[in-house]
């Protein structure tokens, strides 16, 4: 068997062992004596031996590592919550196969089938978009026999572990913050409607308006454009010019709309407040600091790495129950955007 160059009969002979004692210390088998494995794998790496790791994995069937699936790798929240992941995994010796969507759900489905193939551990999903496709490739993974964890855009008809956010509870806080400072006529506004009309946020914002008998202003639901934004908060402004905050779901939405309101010269928040989600991005159209909710990233990789290595090392197989559906807390921070 060679490796790098270097054979195992090599690492034997000096370690005066049998190649079955060598391999079984470079495979991390537990039948090896603790000092024989230490002095194998030292003279391993003085020869620059690396394991054939593709090759183990076909004689167990399964490779040592989690699969990744994240709609893009702009967004830094992303980035944030997968560096949480792998930093927990590493810790357990598993390793990461990151992939990237691009909030295609084709290309999602292609990433499932790929990870599938090579017979990753489990796979750590945030679903492209919450569509009947994202929820098809959700349910081929767990139809394979794959762990499977769905991480911050939950499927409600997908059962399998989960980790989101008490978005409802920060946006009923945010809600309360708007009102509390005088604020009447309340405007939501989102992304696609499709994709923001039933998220627990954009719900949230409703029922926080509805338990307190307040109405809401207006809806806006477009493309992330700065043109698209501002042109939807004129005609909600041609029909109610009484309109004094603008809730947004995201805190890139409350930038396009801070610009919007730059160019239309209506002060904030004089005129009208704003408020963002999510805490990840810092407005560039003003010195105004946002009212916003921060998400914990770390927190949330933190988590879903600890299930996804719980199940892994359970001697079970999926479908799992009891289920793990985790919400984790989110906290409003109050900027200038609302505060007058």
């Amino acid at each position: 068997m060679k490796n790098n160059g270097v054979k195992m009969e090599t690492i034997a002979e000096l370690a005066g062992v049998s190649v079955m004692t060598v391999s079984r210390a470079l495979s991390g088998a537990n039948n090896c004596n603790p000092a024989t494995r230490k002095k194998i794998e030292n003279i391993a790496k003085q020869l620059g031996y690396f394991p054939n790791l593709l090759g183990r994995s076909l004689l167990q069937n399964k490779l040592n590592t989690v699969g990744i699936i994240i709609p893009n790798i702009i967004h830094s929240f992303f980035p944030r919550v997968v560096n949480a992941i792998e930093e927990k995994l590493a810790n357990h010796g598993i390793n990461t196969f990151l992939c990237c969507s691009r909030d295609d759900t084709k290309i999602e489905a292609e990433k499932v089938r790929m990870l599938l193939g090579y017979r990753v551990a489990g796979i750590i999903m945030f679903p492209s978009l919450r569509s009947k496709e994202s929820e098809i490739s959700a349910r081929t993974i767990i139809d394979n026999g794959c762990p499977l964890v769905i991480v911050d855009r939950l499927i409600p008809k997908i059962s399998a572990d989960s980790v989101g956010w008490k978005s409802e509870q920060g946006m009923d806080e945010m809600v309360a913050h708007l009102l509390s400072r005088g604020c009447k006529n309340l405007v939501y506004c989102a992304g696609d409607i499709d994709e923001w009309k039933n998220r627990k946020r954009t719900l949230g914002f409703f029922s926080a308006l509805k338990r307190r008998d307040v109405k809401p202003a207006g809806e806006i639901y477009c493309e992330p454009s700065a043109i698209a934004v501002e042109k939807e908060i004129k005609n909600l402004l041609s029909r109610n010019n009484n309109i004094d905050a603008i809730c947004c779901a995201t805190d890139i939405c409350a930038d396009l709309v801070l610009y919007a309101l730059k160019r239309m010269k209506i002060k904030v928040p004089e005129d009208i407040a704003i408020t963002g989600f999510g805490a990840v991005i810092n407005n560039h159209n003003s010195k105004l600091t946002i009212t916003t909710a921060r998400q914990d990233e770390a927190l949330m990789g933190k988590t879903s790495a600890e299930i996804i290595i719980e199940r892994i090392l359970s001697k079970n197989k999926p479908p799992f129950k009891p289920l793990k559906k985790i919400l984790l807390p989110v906290k409003v921070e109050y900027g200038q955007s609302s505060m007058h």
